[in-house]
């Protein structure tokens, strides 16, 4: 039996360059692609964002359609694998620069290695952001420097 193998990088961006065409027909974006093994088939999560306002459930479902006609002539993707197509959510991750710069000003949950190896965690309001460094508020009111290279993981903080 032949282990599911995650796509390659070539039909990753065939992936991206539909979707985003796709999306764009929509006046739409794309946020995010994540592709994982998932059983015996695979998974493709397709994030949609829009850039003033919100991506309702008739966008995701047109957008999905749509991609779905078109990967399967295009067939980029060798296997079987589910497709979806949804937002990136109120909590949404954060791991391209352009992510950090559209949030500006919100409360960021974010985990980053300190240059002594040190992994850290906070809670912080993100006050600047650029191609490779961030500027963060603590609660307390401390601010702090951090490179993008460093961070780990991070989403925005919705206070629930």
């Amino acid at each position: 039996m032949r282990a599911r193998r995650e796509p390659e990088e070539r039909q990753i961006d065939v992936l991206r360059e539909t979707a985003q065409s796709v999306a764009a027909s929509f006046g739409l974006e794309i946020y995010d692609i994540v592709c994982r093994a998932s059983g015996p088939r695979g998974k493709i999560q397709v994030f949609l964002s829009r850039p003033e306002g919100s991506v309702t459930l008739d966008d995701c479902e047109s957008v999905s359609r749509q991609l779905s006609r078109e990967l399967d002539v295009l067939d980029p993707i060798s296997g079987r694998y589910d497709l979806e197509v949804s937002s990136p959510g109120l909590e949404r991750p954060l791991r391209e620069a352009w992510h950090w710069r559209r949030s500006v000003g919100e409360t960021v949950a974010l985990r980053w290695r300190e240059a002594d190896g040190r992994v850290r965690n906070a809670v912080a309001v993100l006050e600047h952001a650029s191609e490779d460094s961030l500027r963060l508020r603590e609660p307390r009111g401390e601010a702090f420097d951090l490179p993008l290279s460093a961070v780990l993981s991070a989403h925005i903080h919705v206070d629930w």
